[in-house]
Protein backbone atom coordinates (compact mmCIF):
# COMPACT_ATOMS: atom_id res chain seq x y z
CA UNK A 1 0.00 0.00 0.00
CA UNK A 2 1.09 3.25 -0.68
CA UNK A 3 -0.34 6.55 0.91
CA UNK A 4 1.70 10.24 -0.64
CA UNK A 5 0.99 13.82 0.16
CA UNK A 6 -0.33 14.41 -2.89
CA UNK A 7 -2.83 11.45 -3.69
CA UNK A 8 -4.25 12.94 -0.47
CA UNK A 9 -4.96 16.37 -2.06
CA UNK A 10 -6.52 15.20 -4.90
CA UNK A 11 -10.44 14.34 -4.84
CA UNK A 12 -10.85 11.88 -7.95
CA UNK A 13 -14.21 12.83 -9.62
CA UNK A 14 -15.60 10.15 -12.72
CA UNK A 15 -13.84 12.73 -14.96
CA UNK A 16 -10.37 12.33 -13.63
CA UNK A 17 -8.40 10.45 -15.45
CA UNK A 18 -6.14 7.85 -14.34
CA UNK A 19 -2.62 5.76 -15.62
CA UNK A 20 -0.27 3.25 -14.94
CA UNK A 21 2.67 4.76 -12.97
CA UNK A 22 5.23 2.44 -13.99
CA UNK A 23 7.62 4.27 -11.01
CA UNK A 24 5.10 2.37 -8.21
CA UNK A 25 6.36 -0.60 -9.31
CA UNK A 26 10.09 -0.03 -8.42
CA UNK A 27 9.12 1.57 -5.23
CA UNK A 28 7.05 -1.18 -4.11
CA UNK A 29 9.21 -3.76 -4.86
CA UNK A 30 7.42 -5.22 -7.71
CA UNK A 31 8.09 -6.91 -10.89
CA UNK A 32 6.38 -4.61 -13.55
CA UNK A 33 8.03 -7.32 -16.22
CA UNK A 34 6.99 -9.98 -14.98
CA UNK A 35 3.14 -8.69 -14.60
CA UNK A 36 3.18 -7.05 -18.28
CA UNK A 37 4.56 -10.86 -19.58
CA UNK A 38 1.23 -12.28 -18.22
CA UNK A 39 -0.86 -9.96 -20.57
CA UNK A 40 0.82 -10.86 -23.55
CA UNK A 41 -1.21 -13.28 -25.93
CA UNK A 42 -0.07 -16.71 -26.63
CA UNK A 43 1.86 -15.33 -29.40
CA UNK A 44 3.57 -13.29 -27.99
CA UNK A 45 4.50 -15.16 -24.36
CA UNK A 46 7.29 -17.50 -26.13
CA UNK A 47 9.01 -14.64 -27.91
CA UNK A 48 9.32 -12.26 -25.43
CA UNK A 49 9.96 -15.06 -22.71
CA UNK A 50 13.86 -13.81 -22.58
CA UNK A 51 13.31 -9.93 -23.28
CA UNK A 52 15.66 -7.86 -21.74
CA UNK A 53 13.50 -5.10 -19.58
CA UNK A 54 13.46 -1.62 -20.78
CA UNK A 55 14.34 -3.19 -24.37
CA UNK A 56 12.97 -0.06 -26.08
CA UNK A 57 11.72 -0.14 -30.23
CA UNK A 58 9.91 2.42 -32.12
CA UNK A 59 6.21 3.32 -32.21
CA UNK A 60 5.03 5.69 -34.44
CA UNK A 61 2.22 7.59 -34.27
CA UNK A 62 -0.87 7.13 -36.65
CA UNK A 63 -1.65 10.46 -36.65
CA UNK A 64 1.19 12.77 -36.90
CA UNK A 65 3.83 10.02 -38.03
CA UNK A 66 5.76 11.26 -34.68
CA UNK A 67 8.13 8.44 -34.04
CA UNK A 68 8.84 7.83 -30.39
CA UNK A 69 11.21 5.28 -28.37
CA UNK A 70 8.77 3.27 -26.01
CA UNK A 71 9.38 -0.80 -23.72
CA UNK A 72 9.01 -3.39 -26.36
CA UNK A 73 6.09 -5.49 -24.27
CA UNK A 74 4.34 -2.03 -24.08
CA UNK A 75 4.22 -1.71 -27.22
CA UNK A 76 2.94 -5.30 -28.35
CA UNK A 77 0.38 -5.18 -25.71
CA UNK A 78 -0.53 -1.84 -27.07
CA UNK A 79 -0.50 -2.77 -30.56
CA UNK A 80 -1.35 -6.35 -30.92
CA UNK A 81 -2.55 -8.16 -27.54
CA UNK A 82 -4.78 -6.31 -26.57
CA UNK A 83 -6.77 -6.47 -29.89
CA UNK A 84 -7.03 -10.46 -29.52
CA UNK A 85 -10.39 -11.75 -28.39
CA UNK A 86 -10.80 -12.28 -25.08
CA UNK A 87 -7.81 -9.78 -23.72
CA UNK A 88 -11.10 -7.45 -21.80
CA UNK A 89 -12.64 -10.83 -20.70
CA UNK A 90 -15.94 -9.79 -18.56
CA UNK A 91 -14.61 -12.24 -15.80
CA UNK A 92 -11.24 -10.36 -15.11
CA UNK A 93 -10.55 -8.71 -11.38
CA UNK A 94 -11.85 -5.23 -12.22
CA UNK A 95 -8.08 -3.84 -11.26
CA UNK A 96 -6.49 -6.46 -13.74
CA UNK A 97 -9.34 -4.94 -16.37
CA UNK A 98 -8.91 -1.73 -15.85
CA UNK A 99 -5.11 -2.01 -16.43
CA UNK A 100 -5.36 -3.58 -19.34
CA UNK A 101 -7.74 -1.14 -20.70
CA UNK A 102 -4.96 1.32 -19.59
CA UNK A 103 -2.31 -1.34 -21.71
CA UNK A 104 -4.66 -1.13 -24.73
CA UNK A 105 -4.81 2.59 -24.96
CA UNK A 106 -0.71 2.79 -24.55
CA UNK A 107 -1.28 4.29 -21.16
CA UNK A 108 -2.67 7.29 -22.14
CA UNK A 109 -4.30 8.25 -19.11
CA UNK A 110 -8.29 7.47 -19.20
CA UNK A 111 -10.82 8.81 -17.50
CA UNK A 112 -13.51 6.54 -15.26
CA UNK A 113 -16.22 6.60 -17.51
CA UNK A 114 -14.11 6.12 -20.03
CA UNK A 115 -13.04 3.20 -18.71
CA UNK A 116 -16.33 1.83 -17.99
CA UNK A 117 -17.50 1.99 -21.20
CA UNK A 118 -14.60 0.03 -22.25
CA UNK A 119 -15.27 -2.75 -19.50
CA UNK A 120 -19.34 -2.03 -19.56
CA UNK A 121 -18.61 -1.49 -15.74
CA UNK A 122 -20.33 0.69 -13.08
CA UNK A 123 -17.78 3.99 -13.26
CA UNK A 124 -19.19 5.05 -9.26
CA UNK A 125 -17.69 2.07 -8.87
CA UNK A 126 -14.34 1.68 -10.80
CA UNK A 127 -14.01 5.19 -8.92
CA UNK A 128 -14.30 4.06 -5.40
CA UNK A 129 -11.85 1.33 -6.16
CA UNK A 130 -9.11 3.63 -7.81
CA UNK A 131 -9.23 6.37 -5.69
CA UNK A 132 -9.52 4.40 -2.22
CA UNK A 133 -6.32 4.89 0.27
CA UNK A 134 -4.21 1.85 -1.44
CA UNK A 135 -2.70 1.98 -5.22
CA UNK A 136 -4.03 -1.14 -7.07
CA UNK A 137 -1.27 -2.24 -9.92
CA UNK A 138 0.42 1.34 -10.00
CA UNK A 139 -2.96 3.29 -10.85
CA UNK A 140 -2.98 6.62 -10.06
CA UNK A 141 -4.75 9.81 -10.48
CA UNK A 142 -3.41 11.54 -13.50
CA UNK A 143 -2.19 14.34 -11.51
CA UNK A 144 -0.36 17.15 -13.12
Amino acid sequence: MESSRARLLVRPSLDTKFHIDFAWWDRNDQDLQTYLRSHLCSEHQASYEDWEPGRLVDRVDPETGEVTRVDGILEVLASHCSRQPGFLAPDSSLINAVFRVLLAHANVPLSTLEIAEQLHRSAPMILRTLSGPQVYKGIRPDVQ
